[in-house]
Formats: C-alpha cells, structure tokens, sequence
C-alpha cells in the first residue's frame, strides 16, 4: 500500500466515524422525539399577565421642515448621514429617514436615537413612521428634517408630535 491509497483509506476511515455518530444522533433524536406527546392537555385555562407598554416619549410644537442630500444642505458627505446610514438619492423619499435637532439626540442628552423609529403627527401626507438617521446643524432646537429626493417642493409643518415607538 502507497502514502496516496493509505491517504485515501485513512479519509474514508474518519469519515465513515462521522457519519456513523451522525446516524447514532440522529436515531436517537427520533426515539426522544417519539416519547415526546405532541398535544398535551390543558387542564385550566392559563392566565396570561400582559405588562403594560412603556409610555412613548412625545415631544410637542416641534417644527418640520425637509431636506435634499446634497453638499449645500448637509455636510461634504450628503450620502452618509451621522448615523451611518448610506442613502440612496434617487429614492431618497423612500427611505422614510428624519434628522433631528441635537437637543432631540441622546448624544445632547435627548430623547431619541439613531435608528430609532418615531411616529409624526400633523404633517399632513407626511405623517407616519421615520427612522432617525441624521443630525440637524446645531443652531437649530426642537425641529426635524424629512429627508426627500431632490425637485420635491418645499414644505414646513409647526407644532407637530413625534413619539418614540
């Protein structure tokens, strides 16, 4: 017998050992499964606790104004935001992405995150879910950005309420 066929041999040899514990795991998993009932019977009716759900953290009279990403509105970066999130501009509308003002961010000791999902009320066809991806320059307090595909028309809501979801 050469090195190539007690190679051979040896790889059958180990792999005939793996597929014998295989076959031995896998027996022995249905006999469990087999003892196991598939419907037991429920004696009582069980009484399920429902906690309540955290209060939504909700911020009133915050403006909302809209953004394209282009150099002239966000940084020299516009396809990145601050939360890393990479934009696609063609279908920016369709992200469903806001930017915040910093003293909205828990980075400024806010309420809100990025990647966090807010729910917007009174902004019209723009109320609905957003994700928080972006921050706003720092001169600006309590206000949002949607974040929109360029040629969009210019809008702007006052005294909107965005919750945390």
């Amino acid at each position: 017998m050469n090195l190539k066929e007690l190679r051979n041999a040896t790889f059958i040899f180990v792999l005939g050992m793996f597929y014998h514990k295989y076959v031995t795991y896998m027996m022995d998993l249905a006999k469990t499964m087999n003892e196991i009932p598939l419907v037991s019977e429920v004696k009582e009716p069980v009484e399920v606790k429902v906690k309540p759900k955290k209060r939504k953290i909700v911020k009133l009279h915050v403006t909302a104004t809209m953004y394209y990403p282009v150099v002239n509105q966000c940084d020299k970066d516009p396809l990145v935001t601050a939360g890393m999130f990479k934009i696609n501009p063609r279908k920016a509308s369709e992200h469903k992405w806001i930017a915040m003002s910093r003293n909205l961010l828990k980075r400024w000791k806010g309420d809100f995150d990025y990647g966090d999902l807010v729910e917007i009320k009174g902004a019209g066809k723009k109320s609905g879910v957003y994700k928080v991806v972006d921050t706003m320059n720092k001169r600006y307090k309590d206000r949002i950005d949607i974040l929109e595909t360029e040629g969009t028309s210019f809008y702007k809501f006052n005294d909107i309420q965005i919750a945390k979801l």
